[in-house]
Protein backbone atom coordinates (compact mmCIF):
# COMPACT_ATOMS: atom_id res chain seq x y z
CA UNK A 1 0.00 0.00 0.00
CA UNK A 2 1.53 3.62 -0.89
CA UNK A 3 1.39 6.70 0.95
CA UNK A 4 -1.42 7.98 -0.56
CA UNK A 5 -3.56 4.82 0.67
CA UNK A 6 -2.08 5.53 4.05
CA UNK A 7 -3.24 9.23 4.00
CA UNK A 8 -6.95 7.53 2.52
CA UNK A 9 -6.93 5.22 5.68
CA UNK A 10 -6.16 7.68 8.16
CA UNK A 11 -8.82 10.53 7.11
CA UNK A 12 -11.57 7.63 6.89
CA UNK A 13 -10.56 7.16 10.46
CA UNK A 14 -10.33 10.81 11.85
CA UNK A 15 -13.72 11.15 10.19
CA UNK A 16 -14.93 7.56 11.54
CA UNK A 17 -13.73 9.11 15.01
CA UNK A 18 -15.53 12.68 14.65
CA UNK A 19 -18.78 10.93 13.28
CA UNK A 20 -18.75 8.45 16.85
CA UNK A 21 -19.26 5.29 14.56
CA UNK A 22 -17.00 2.33 16.10
CA UNK A 23 -17.94 -0.02 13.24
CA UNK A 24 -16.39 1.59 10.44
CA UNK A 25 -13.71 1.89 13.08
CA UNK A 26 -13.00 -1.47 13.35
CA UNK A 27 -14.00 -2.49 10.21
CA UNK A 28 -10.87 -0.47 8.83
CA UNK A 29 -8.62 -1.99 11.41
CA UNK A 30 -10.03 -5.43 9.87
CA UNK A 31 -10.27 -4.70 6.43
CA UNK A 32 -6.80 -3.73 6.64
CA UNK A 33 -4.29 -6.28 8.26
CA UNK A 34 -0.81 -5.05 6.50
CA UNK A 35 -1.26 -1.95 8.01
CA UNK A 36 -2.74 -2.57 11.29
CA UNK A 37 0.36 -1.44 12.77
CA UNK A 38 0.66 1.78 11.47
CA UNK A 39 -3.07 2.17 11.82
CA UNK A 40 -2.71 1.65 15.56
CA UNK A 41 0.13 4.01 15.77
CA UNK A 42 -1.58 6.48 14.30
CA UNK A 43 -4.53 6.14 17.17
CA UNK A 44 -2.86 5.99 19.60
CA UNK A 45 -0.69 9.21 18.78
CA UNK A 46 -4.60 11.30 18.31
CA UNK A 47 -5.82 9.69 21.43
CA UNK A 48 -2.48 10.87 23.33
CA UNK A 49 -2.99 14.27 21.89
CA UNK A 50 -6.71 14.45 22.91
CA UNK A 51 -6.49 12.24 26.40
CA UNK A 52 -8.50 13.37 29.11
CA UNK A 53 -10.27 16.73 27.61
CA UNK A 54 -6.87 18.84 27.38
CA UNK A 55 -7.28 20.75 24.84
CA UNK A 56 -3.52 22.47 24.04
CA UNK A 57 -3.77 25.86 22.58
CA UNK A 58 -2.35 26.64 19.05
CA UNK A 59 -0.20 29.16 18.09
CA UNK A 60 -2.01 31.20 14.78
CA UNK A 61 0.79 29.90 12.24
CA UNK A 62 0.58 26.42 13.81
CA UNK A 63 -3.25 26.52 13.13
CA UNK A 64 -2.53 27.95 9.65
CA UNK A 65 -0.26 24.92 8.97
CA UNK A 66 -2.65 22.65 10.00
CA UNK A 67 -5.14 23.70 7.37
CA UNK A 68 -2.78 23.89 4.91
CA UNK A 69 -1.74 20.67 5.41
CA UNK A 70 -5.17 19.54 5.21
CA UNK A 71 -5.95 21.66 2.63
CA UNK A 72 -3.00 19.54 0.06
CA UNK A 73 -3.94 16.15 1.58
CA UNK A 74 -7.82 16.45 0.73
CA UNK A 75 -7.14 18.51 -2.55
CA UNK A 76 -7.36 16.21 -5.58
CA UNK A 77 -4.02 15.28 -7.16
CA UNK A 78 -2.89 16.89 -10.14
CA UNK A 79 -2.30 15.27 -13.35
CA UNK A 80 0.53 16.09 -15.82
CA UNK A 81 -1.39 16.97 -19.12
CA UNK A 82 0.10 17.09 -22.84
CA UNK A 83 -0.58 21.38 -22.78
CA UNK A 84 2.08 23.67 -23.58
CA UNK A 85 0.02 27.01 -23.65
CA UNK A 86 -3.41 28.52 -21.99
CA UNK A 87 -5.04 27.51 -25.18
CA UNK A 88 -4.67 23.83 -25.56
CA UNK A 89 -5.06 23.16 -21.55
CA UNK A 90 -8.27 24.75 -21.97
CA UNK A 91 -9.10 22.88 -25.14
CA UNK A 92 -8.49 19.65 -22.88
CA UNK A 93 -10.60 20.56 -20.85
CA UNK A 94 -13.34 20.88 -23.00
CA UNK A 95 -14.11 24.53 -21.80
CA UNK A 96 -15.05 27.00 -24.48
CA UNK A 97 -13.52 30.67 -24.16
CA UNK A 98 -16.51 31.91 -22.66
CA UNK A 99 -16.95 28.61 -20.32
CA UNK A 100 -13.47 28.85 -18.90
CA UNK A 101 -13.93 32.80 -18.41
CA UNK A 102 -17.22 32.27 -16.77
CA UNK A 103 -15.56 29.73 -14.26
CA UNK A 104 -12.84 31.96 -13.13
CA UNK A 105 -15.26 34.84 -12.96
CA UNK A 106 -13.25 36.71 -15.44
CA UNK A 107 -14.45 38.57 -18.36
CA UNK A 108 -13.63 37.23 -21.63
CA UNK A 109 -11.61 39.75 -23.31
CA UNK A 110 -9.01 39.22 -19.75
CA UNK A 111 -8.94 35.26 -20.23
CA UNK A 112 -8.64 36.23 -23.61
CA UNK A 113 -5.44 37.94 -22.84
CA UNK A 114 -3.83 35.46 -20.87
CA UNK A 115 -4.58 33.05 -23.76
CA UNK A 116 -2.38 35.29 -25.86
CA UNK A 117 -0.13 35.75 -23.26
CA UNK A 118 -0.39 39.56 -23.04
CA UNK A 119 -0.39 39.07 -19.21
CA UNK A 120 2.67 39.28 -17.60
CA UNK A 121 3.30 36.13 -15.02
CA UNK A 122 4.98 38.79 -12.65
CA UNK A 123 2.10 40.89 -12.08
CA UNK A 124 0.21 37.84 -10.41
CA UNK A 125 0.06 36.92 -6.79
CA UNK A 126 0.73 33.48 -5.44
CA UNK A 127 -3.02 33.60 -4.73
CA UNK A 128 -4.83 34.52 -7.96
CA UNK A 129 -1.82 32.25 -9.67
CA UNK A 130 -3.62 29.00 -7.16
CA UNK A 131 -6.86 30.20 -8.02
CA UNK A 132 -6.23 29.92 -12.14
CA UNK A 133 -4.70 26.68 -11.81
CA UNK A 134 -6.67 25.03 -9.04
CA UNK A 135 -9.51 25.69 -11.80
CA UNK A 136 -7.75 24.09 -14.61
CA UNK A 137 -6.61 21.22 -11.81
CA UNK A 138 -3.20 21.89 -12.79
CA UNK A 139 -0.31 23.32 -10.24
CA UNK A 140 0.61 26.59 -9.52
CA UNK A 141 4.05 26.05 -11.44
CA UNK A 142 2.31 24.10 -14.72
CA UNK A 143 -0.02 27.18 -14.71
CA UNK A 144 2.90 29.35 -14.46
CA UNK A 145 5.14 27.91 -17.19
CA UNK A 146 1.75 27.96 -19.59
CA UNK A 147 1.21 31.17 -19.24
CA UNK A 148 4.84 32.27 -20.38
CA UNK A 149 4.62 29.37 -23.33
CA UNK A 150 1.22 31.31 -24.46
CA UNK A 151 1.12 33.12 -27.72
CA UNK A 152 -1.54 34.95 -29.10
CA UNK A 153 -3.45 33.15 -32.82
CA UNK A 154 -2.61 35.96 -34.96
CA UNK A 155 -5.48 36.47 -37.45
CA UNK A 156 -4.49 38.99 -40.34
CA UNK A 157 -6.43 41.49 -41.40
CA UNK A 158 -6.88 41.88 -45.05
CA UNK A 159 -5.44 45.43 -44.77
CA UNK A 160 -2.95 44.47 -42.24
CA UNK A 161 0.52 43.21 -42.93
CA UNK A 162 2.18 40.39 -40.10
CA UNK A 163 4.37 42.48 -38.64
CA UNK A 164 2.31 44.93 -38.06
CA UNK A 165 -0.39 42.33 -36.49
CA UNK A 166 2.24 41.14 -34.64
CA UNK A 167 3.30 44.39 -32.93
CA UNK A 168 -0.32 45.28 -31.92
CA UNK A 169 -0.66 42.33 -30.13
CA UNK A 170 2.79 41.75 -28.57
CA UNK A 171 2.28 44.72 -25.84
CA UNK A 172 2.27 43.35 -22.46
CA UNK A 173 -0.21 44.08 -19.60
CA UNK A 174 -0.30 43.71 -16.04
CA UNK A 175 -3.46 41.51 -14.53
CA UNK A 176 -4.49 44.59 -12.32
CA UNK A 177 -4.46 46.88 -15.57
CA UNK A 178 -5.88 44.10 -17.82
CA UNK A 179 -8.82 43.87 -14.78
CA UNK A 180 -9.45 47.45 -15.19
CA UNK A 181 -9.85 47.86 -19.00
CA UNK A 182 -12.47 44.72 -19.08
CA UNK A 183 -15.68 45.04 -18.87
CA UNK A 184 -16.31 42.63 -15.72
CA UNK A 185 -18.55 43.68 -13.04
CA UNK A 186 -16.76 45.90 -9.84
CA UNK A 187 -17.43 42.64 -7.70
CA UNK A 188 -15.49 40.25 -9.46
CA UNK A 189 -12.73 42.95 -10.03
CA UNK A 190 -12.54 43.56 -6.43
CA UNK A 191 -12.40 40.00 -5.62
CA UNK A 192 -9.33 39.18 -7.77
CA UNK A 193 -7.86 42.12 -6.39
CA UNK A 194 -8.22 40.85 -3.06
CA UNK A 195 -6.74 37.85 -3.74
CA UNK A 196 -2.98 39.33 -4.72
Amino acid sequence: MNLHELQQLKMAWLAAEEAGDTQTKLALLRDHPDLQDTLIDFIAAFRSGSQAGLELETLPMTRRAMQQALQRALTPQTVVLPAATLRELRTLRKLSLTTAARGLSLSVDVWKKFEDGVIELTSLGNLQIDRLATFFRVTSEQFGLMLTQSQPAYILNRRQTAAAAQQQQSTKQSFAEALELSTMSAQDKQSWLEAE
